[in-house]
């Protein structure tokens, strides 16, 4: 590393330090989060303490996609704050932004997947329509992957769609669905892929249903037979 280098690293740790000591009101955080810089509007989006509008909820959830993965890492975790600690579910339900929270389950961010994805049993815990409409866009979702995988087969990005699918799995339980056949059909594609992540989830899907049905009983019994012990872990329990 050069002086120069170094220099600027120094310098950017002085800004940092100073935007963090700096004290913003509500309507300057959110004239920075409108803005393209995205170094001051990582610290304004963390120091976000409250939604006043939809509009800003909005905004808010703009940052989740199509941003720099600091930004959208702030975002999700901001969104995970309001919705679990501040009752701000209301104003997440929208379908546009129902639509990009399901991109966050599939950010290539595990954080931002997993900070999505744990909100779901307090966002829709009274909005049964809205988690209707989730539940069927994740389906949806469901069948691109599988869809890609199967071209994919072997490829470098044959991993990536995998941990797209472990992620849709994760929110799948997450959100408890009825038994359907687009259930029925998206855990038995599951539940015979190779890599054992996926079939570990696939258990654990199988494992927190409130219902069962012929067919999902038969992915049960086969998962209860699988190799792995990860996948026994959940499977043993059925």
């Amino acid at each position: 590393m050069t002086m120069e280098e170094e220099l600027q690293i120094i310098n950017e740790i002085e800004k940092a330090a100073l935007l963090c000591e700096k004290e913003y009101s509500h309507s300057e955080i959110i004239d920075v989060i409108k803005t393209e810089n995205d170094f001051e509007k990582q610290i304004c989006l963390l120091k976000m303490d409250k939604l006043q509008t939809q509009a800003e909820a909005d905004l808010l959830v703009f940052q989740l996609t199509g941003h720099h993965g600091l930004i959208r890492e702030a975002c999700a975790m901001k969104i995970n704050e309001f919705v679990i600690n501040f009752d701000l579910s209301h104003l997440f339900l929208t379908k546009n932004i129902l639509e990009s929270l399901l991109k966050g389950v599939n950010d290539i961010n595990p954080n931002i997947c997993r900070l999505i994805c744990s909100i779901f049993p307090v966002l829709f815990k009274e909005n049964t329509t809205q988690k209707e409409f989730f539940i069927k866009k994740l389906y949806e979702r469901f069948f691109v992957i599988f869809e890609e995988l199967e071209k994919l087969k072997r490829s470098n990005w044959y991993t990536k769609k995998l941990f797209n699918l472990y992620w849709c799995l994760e929110a799948l339980a997450l959100l408890e669905p009825p038994v359907s056949k687009t259930l029925e059909n998206i855990l038995q594609q599951s539940a015979t892929i190779r890599d054992y992540t996926i079939r570990e989830k696939t258990a654990f899907v199988l494992s927190v249903l409130k219902e069962s049905s012929q067919i999902l009983d038969e992915i049960k019994n086969k998962l209860k037979n699988d190799e792995n012990f990860y996948v026994l872990r959940y499977s043993q329990n059925f």
